[in-house]
């Protein structure tokens, strides 16, 4: 189930649109636009990022705070971004050259979460978990969604063809790919959607998981000191068939030398290991294969032994984690170890070799993308995989919707 409502979105002007959201895709679209002359900070900068600039202070994060809030209020007042009158549920589309990807848009109550009516499947690390708590807690600005999915709804469906026909859309984007939004607020319509929502089967995280564990650790600080409770969450309900899964890479920064003596002996006890002809990047297309960089040699891996243990056990990410990362590089936590960066999406495989010409004593795996069944079934089974499992998209910009907890209008 799944317990959804309408509310007010502050939306960025038409006029300004372009310059505020950056809708480049892959990494731009979740980094920001830094690069845009002569036009006004991404909404990202302005807005999120400029508090991860500073110091981790108490003091520098008070003031960066004060500074973002204060950034949001002159927005809105020069009209930069508008608050909509009235409340609505949204339709959201991402239209590429070859395919679509489409869903709803609406807050959820954080209960879900907390009540484990909503399924995970990750692993979070704790230093991200506490900034976006802190961020929630001064800001309480949600500058894009948490990306659910379920199983595919007939009526859900409907619901979405007929809203795309009968609203009027909002538009955004450039050649790469265009931002979609219709807005619902037709009264009978929204309780329709809530109520099949209310009785749809499982809902899954798709991708989210540190910002649903800080709102969730956040709402229950709240309750406990008997302040206004931040109980719900802007969130993005994609079923499964529109969900893509992407590459999600590791890549190691070690802190001493390794020994490659020792490295070759481990990985070939449990790997058969083939040097790749004209030493190009390994990029799997199928389970049980992994690409492996080590001192400048790109290799392909195939486990002698077919797998054993519980289902996320089997998957690639976890034989990683327990055959090379943990026993070669002493990487036990990946979700707090600073030696290890996960690179993903379409574009992974070119900023890992930019990482790597800069930096030949770095290493690289590479890993076929998951499946959104493969994703579903872990969940299912009530099973956790290392923090940065899953490269799913859509990736919203940030900024088409947003919501203030700190001036809740909903």
């Amino acid at each position: 189930m799944a317990s959804i409502h309408p509310f007010r979105a502050i939306r960025p002007n038409s006029i300004y649109a372009d310059h505020l959201v950056f809708t480049t895709m892959q990494a731009e679209s979740v980094a920001g636009d830094l690069n845009k002359s002569g036009s006004l900070p991404p909404l990202k900068t302005l807005l999120e990022t400029a508090a991860r600039q500073r110091p981790e202070t108490p003091e520098s994060q008070a003031e960066a705070f004060e500074e973002i809030n204060q950034t949001l209020q002159n927005l809105l007042g020069k009209n930069r971004l508008w608050q909509e009158e009235k409340a609505g549920i949204y339709v959201y589309e991402i239209a590429y050259k070859t395919y679509r990807q489409t869903g709803i848009w609406a807050m959820t109550d954080l209960a879900d979460y907390t009540n484990g009516d909503i399924k995970t499947h990750e692993l979070t690390f704790d230093d991200n978990v506490r900034r976006q708590k802190n961020y929630r807690e001064h800001v309480g600005l949600e500058g894009n969604p948490v990306l659910l999915t379920y199983e595919p709804s007939v009526a859900i469906n409907r619901i979405i063809a007929e809203s795309r026909e009968k609203y009027k859309k909002a538009s955004l984007g450039n050649r790469e790919g265009f931002h979609r939004v219709w807005k619902i607020e037709d009264g009978r319509v929204i309780r329709k959607l809530v109520d099949i929502f209310k009785n749809i089967g499982s809902v899954y995280v798709a991708d989210g998981h540190h910002r649903l564990k800080s709102a969730g650790i956040l709402a229950e600080e709240q309750r406990a000191a008997g302040l206004p409770v931040y109980d719900k969450i802007s969130t993005l309900y994609m079923a499964s068939d529109q969900l893509r899964m992407e590459e999600y890479d590791r890549v190691i920064k070690p802190e001493a030398t390794i020994d490659k003596d020792f490295l070759m002996d481990t990985v070939l006890e449990n790997f058969y290991a083939d040097r790749i002809r004209g030493n190009k990047p390994v990029e799997p297309i199928e389970q049980g294969q992994i690409g492996m960089y080590a001192f400048g040699r790109w290799f392909n891996l195939i486990p002698r032994e077919k797998p054993r243990g519980t289902l996320a056990e089997r998957l690639d990410v976890s034989i990683l984690q327990k055959q090379i990362l943990a026993p070669v590089f002493g990487i036990t936590n990946p979700g707090t170890d600073v030696r290890l960066k996960c690179i993903g999406g379409s574009k992974a495989i070119e900023e890992i070799q930019i990482m790597l010409e800069s930096n030949p004593g770095y290493f690289a795996f590479t890993l076929c993308p998951m499946t959104v069944e493969q994703l579903l079934d872990v969940a299912d089974a009530s099973e956790i995989l290392p923090p940065k499992s899953t490269w799913i998209t859509p990736k919203v910009p940030y900024g088409i919707l947003m919501y203030n907890h700190r001036y809740p209008v909903i």
